[in-house]
């Protein structure tokens, strides 16, 4: 979790001299803290259960204003990942939207876009960007309706779908509701990139990405959601979290998983292998990691693959061991050899794990780099339209990753409507291109997961399909951090900036680390691969609980005593919030399935902790469970997505209730008020479900918003300052 992020090194003159690094800058604030690899922000709206758990080990967090700046790249003459390294041929553009935050009230800021300056003398810039403005507004508004009236309504997995067509399980995905919902270009040019960054992938799998899923953050981040930060960074998680654990074993890869060849009265049925060949026993093992690696384990392949380049890094910590570390040609221009999902063809079907392995291939995967530097030439070219999140795209991306770019050349008039033609051209256009739409990388992972073709070339192609690469790719968004504006220990005179998949690479000398990643994608084949191995681990649970007590039989059956949480194993976008979640599932399917590992500390946990604060959570979970609340309309056992979308909003609100009690029962024990912290720490801040009455509360402060926002623009139209009024 922090293995790739790393100590600033301090260029001020005393620090410099210290370490025998030269005189260095005699005009350099002293700057320290450690950068966070890969940049982790959350909204509480969306992670509920991850600030629960942040609260109950002592992690504090912050806020930051949501400013962003969205621009365009230009490159010279097209490059390939696989090319040698040129001289960069680029030229940014000047932002064609930028944002910055008021604030109307003591606990809601609202984002609006600047305006550029007015001139008589050519007052077409001006009017065109005000009449993009309005259709992103209107194209905001409404998508923020919908989303929220669905949701509300507990009918997400519905959205863009005529009602005839409900219940008939086809997901709309992210593509057809913009297209077919007659969202305009402006408003995509703004959303499509923003979103990409969130799921951190290319155009091509964020279109792939089921509506319901992008939607339902829509609906709980927007409009009031603030971006949070870890306030002393993500190692204090890591060293809060594996504070009581007993033995962790580090520089470890698990090869294998066999079973226990000589039973024992009480002895452990799984042995883990690791890469010295060290056998060790357990009663249970929990994979929380990615799906590919777990599928790669168990099948024993392990070792056969090749993994992603070791982090680069010039800035070294004190206990910095190099054989953690790679080097600096490993990420230039390179797209890295990965693990591939393991090949079905390859793995007897009589093999104890064949049904995890095969749900767990289902899952797809894409690479993606992140960069830390120091190279403005990221930014904007004026530094008054720097701002938190710089995204950029290629001029000619095609942000709707029209279905026929994936295998074959995309024809120019197509481009050219997928990009800039009407609504109703490029409604017929996705139509057209859906009726001959080929097998692409992404749709062919259902291919794969579903099939098996007897050739082993079509073996090869399939498996691989699982991965891309967004990192380098003129069709995907480039998101850079400045890392300044939410560490101020990092001063001002250096800006620390992170690039994530960046479409150009950063000189060579402004280099501080490089590191590639993985990121699970969702399409309708994973959403289905999630349901899937929620059934299957809720029956491994229920043969373990029937055989509870009867030695020998399948309560010591190894493929039953292994278990998956990760981002991937949760309905929803897969960020940390899955991780919490999935891992409070697998720890009550073991607690429930085996009288030894009952939860005993409930009753004897401090207040704070997580076992306490979610024990009515816990309490309505298992009533849901035995069917005895909120059962579905049809009375039919619903899969982990279809209760997730209808029940997870209902159950946040309801949480964030409990947790209010909570706050109070703790203050009344300290002596202490804590209403203000209280309503600051809110996870919600929603204070009616009734969506038409926050819509209009919504529209209210925005207009309170710009009444300061048109104050500014006049102040600084006639060359004054409005950052007063005006957070960026």
């Amino acid at each position: 979790m922090d293995a790739a992020s790393l100590s600033v090194t301090c260029p001020c003159q005393k620090c410099a001299q210290e370490s025998g690094r030269g005189l260095g800058d005699p005009d350099h604030e002293h700057v320290e803290g450690r950068m966070d690899v890969p940049m982790r922000s959350f909204f509480p709206e969306y992670y509920p259960n991850l600030v629960r758990l942040y609260r109950s080990i002592g992690v504090k967090f912050h806020d930051a204003d949501n400013t962003l700046s969205c621009f365009n790249v230009t490159f010279g003459s097209p490059s390939s990942p696989s090319s040698s390294p040129k001289p960069r041929d680029f030229n940014v553009e000047d932002p064609y939207l930028s944002s910055r935050s008021y604030k109307v009230s003591a606990d809601h800021t609202i984002t609006l876009p600047d305006l550029p300056p007015l001139s008589l003398l050519n007052p077409y810039p001006f009017g065109r960007r005000l009449l993009g403005y309005y259709r992103i507004a209107r194209d905001y508004v409404r998508m923020l309706a919908v989303s929220k009236e669905f949701m509300t309504q507990g009918n997400m997995m519905e959205i863009g779908k005529p009602v005839s067509e409900w219940g008939n399980g086809h997901q709309v995905s992210l593509r057809e509701f913009l297209v077919q919902g007659g969202y305009s270009n402006d408003f995509s040019a703004f959303f499509v990139p923003l979103f990409a960054c969130v799921c951190t992938c290319s155009f091509e799998r964020m279109m792939d990405y089921p509506a319901c899923v992008v939607l339902e953050y829509v609906a709980r981040c927007m409009p009031f959601g603030r971006m949070q930060f870890v306030s002393s960074g993500v190692q204090e998680v890591t060293e809060n979290l594996s504070r009581n654990i007993g033995t962790i074993h580090y520089n470890t890869m698990v090869e294998k998983i066999i079973e226990e060849e000589e039973e024992t009265e009480g002895g452990y049925p799984i042995v883990l292998v690791d890469s010295f060949g060290v056998r060790r026993s357990y009663d249970h093992v929990v994979f929380a990691t990615q799906a590919n690696q777990a599928a790669a384990t168990l099948a024993g392949q392990m070792s056969s693959t090749k993994p992603l380049p070791k982090p680069f890094v010039t800035s070294r910590d004190k206990d910095y061991d190099a054989a953690n570390f790679g080097l600096m040609e490993d990420h230039d221009r390179t797209d890295p050899v990965t693990p591939r999902n393991p090949v079905l063809e390859t793995v007897d079907k009589k093999h104890p794990f064949y049904s995890q392995i095969k749900t767990l291939a289902k899952f797809p995967y894409e690479r993606t780099q992140v960069v830390c530097h120091t190279d403005t030439s990221f930014l904007p070219k004026d530094p008054g339209a720097w701002r938190l999140l710089n995204i950029a795209k290629a001029v000619n991306a095609d942000i709707l990753a029209s279905p026929h770019m994936s295998d074959d050349e995309p024809e120019e008039d197509d481009v050219l409507l997928a990009c800039s033609g009407s609504n109703n051209e490029r409604r017929e256009l996705v139509n057209r291109k859906h009726k001959r739409r080929p097998m692409t990388r992404s749709s062919s992972v259902s291919s794969t997961s579903s099939q098996h073709s007897s050739s082993s070339d079509h073996s090869s192609r399939s498996s691989s399909s699982s991965y891309t690469t967004a990192s380098q790719s003129h069709n995907s968004a480039m998101a850079t951090h400045i890392m300044n504006n939410t560490a101020s220990s990092l001063g001002s005179t250096t800006k620390f900036l992170q690039t994530t998949n960046p479409i150009f690479q950063p000189r060579p000398d402004t280099v501080i680390s490089s590191a590639w990643f993985e990121r699970a994608v969702v399409n309708p084949a994973s959403m289905k691969a999630v349901d899937e191995l929620n059934e299957l681990m809720d029956e491994q649970a229920e043969r373990v609980l029937s055989s509870e007590g009867t030695p020998g039989k399948s309560s010591k059956a190894m493929s039953d005593r292994v278990w998956f949480v990760g981002s991937y194993a949760y309905p929803g976008i897969p960020l940390l919030e899955g991780c919490v979640v999935s891992a409070v599932q697998v720890m009550e399917r073991i607690m429930g399935s085996e009288r030894a590992h009952a939860l005993a500390p409930a009753t004897t946990a401090s207040q704070e902790s997580f076992l306490k604060l979610d024990e009515p959570m816990r309490a309505r979970r298992m009533r849901r469970q035995k069917g005895g609340e909120e059962a579905s309309e049809e009375g039919e056992e619903e899969s982990a997505s279809a209760l997730y979308f209808r029940t997870s909003w209902r159950d946040t609100l309801q949480d964030e209730k409990i947790w209010l009690e909570q706050e109070k029962e703790q203050a009344s024990k300290l002596g202490a008020s804590r209403t203000s912290v209280s309503k600051k720490s809110s996870a919600v801040g929603a204070w009616t479900d009734n969506v038409y009455v926050e819509m209009a509360w919504m529209l209210l402060l925005y207009l309170a918003a710009i009444v300061q926002w048109w104050m500014v623009f006049v102040i600084e139209s006639v060359g004054f300052d409005g950052s007063r009024w005006a957070m960026a």
